[in-house]
């Protein structure tokens, strides 16, 4: 497509599978489509999410215009012509300046190189990547990269694109979802439920469910209130018996014991 950005991600060897989505959607919409491999060990999501910026600035140096989207995102339909660089996602509902943006969408050109280089600067300067896991505000990993990112865009008096990234209100018309959920009006999905695996409180799990479940996730507690075996529904699996369920492409390996607690949502969690 004449003009538009090239899509990149990026990913470790262990992630890489992630990408085939993104590869498939940009295909079917006609983007080109870059995944870049990183042989590397993270020891934290913090060190990971601090890779970012470096691949961002990679890839306008190799492409020029890019839209970098995390391995895991999805793009349902064409960009809109008000998608320009400088764009970043912006979290909603609305957060304080250390966690205001979500990194894991940013469109940037050659006239970005600027606050990108003073965004990995203060990120090093500052050690976000080397945080110990207590070293947050309110949630683990509300300080890291993207307090840099608005620090390095404040001191470049750069005004970006904000598309809203909704994390709550399904019926909000944001551009971005927060989870595999969709309205009418979303352009991008940023899933959470790879983090399945590696979650074992079921308070987590279930904001992995509400997040990323396509139909209403309320929907569940009626089918565990009458118990029918295993049901399989909108690519989840519930064993309604045993009162237990997981992502379909984690079950039966990785699944996890149902909560009737509720559950509350919120922008500022990473």
């Amino acid at each position: 497509m004449a003009g538009a950005p090239t899509c990149i991600s990026w990913a470790t060897e262990n992630y890489a599978h992630l990408a085939r989505g993104l590869r498939e959607d940009c295909a079917r919409l006609g983007y080109r489509h870059h995944l870049y491999e990183v042989d590397a060990h993270y020891l934290s999501l913090m060190k990971a999410w601090c890779n970012h910026p470096h691949i961002i600035r990679r890839g306008v140096l190799e492409f020029g215009h890019i839209l970098f989207l995390d391995v895991e995102c999805r793009l349902l339909k064409p960009l809109p012509p008000s998608w320009r660089a400088p764009l970043v996602s912006m979290r909603h509902p609305a957060q304080k300046f250390w966690i205001r943006y979500n990194s894991g969408t940013v469109m940037a050109d050659e006239s970005c190189l600027p606050w990108i280089d003073t965004w990995i600067a203060i990120i090093e300067d500052w050690g976000l990547g080397d945080l110990e896991p207590d070293d947050f505000v309110r949630w683990p990993g509300d300080l890291c990269d993207e307090l840099a990112l608005s620090a390095a865009l404040a001191a470049h008096g750069v005004t970006v694109t904000t598309p809203d990234l909704e994390y709550v209100d399904r019926d909000y018309p944001a551009e971005l979802a927060r989870g595999l959920w969709a309205n009418p009006g979303t352009i991008v999905q940023h899933p959470t439920q790879h983090h399945w695996p590696k979650e074992a409180d079921a308070i987590e799990c279930k904001k992995l469910f509400w997040q990323n479940f396509p139909g209403d996730p309320r929907s569940a507690d009626a089918l565990f209130s009458e118990p029918s075996g295993i049901v399989e529904r909108d690519g989840w699996t519930f064993d309604t018996a045993a009162l237990t369920y997981a992502p379909s492409e984690y079950w039966p390996a990785d699944p996890r014991p149902w909560t009737s607690e509720p559950v509350t949502l919120t922008s500022a969690q990473r």
